[in-house]
């Protein structure tokens, strides 16, 4: 599964996958994401396989399999 968009709201981040799921996590569960100022969050790379985001500003990494980590309290964004 590989990373086509990313987008963010006033408390969410948000993917979509190229198998057509839409994720979406609170900005809570991401401190450096939480703090980041909007054009910080909009400044992102995808990694080589679209696999994870890259904010090279904040130095933060988050991996598309930490948007499903069902071990973290689920209030999951209402899409």
């Amino acid at each position: 599964m590989k990373i086509v968009r990313v987008w963010f709201d006033s408390d969410n981040i948000y993917v979509v996958t190229d198998s057509g799921h839409t994720i979406g996590n609170p900005l809570a569960w991401f401190s450096r994401l939480a703090n980041a100022s909007p054009d910080q969050r909009s400044n992102f790379e995808l990694g080589p396989f679209a696999e994870s985001i890259h904010w090279p500003e904040i130095d933060e990494d988050l991996s598309l399999e930490s948007f499903f980590d069902f071990k973290r309290e689920l209030h999951y964004a209402k899409i």
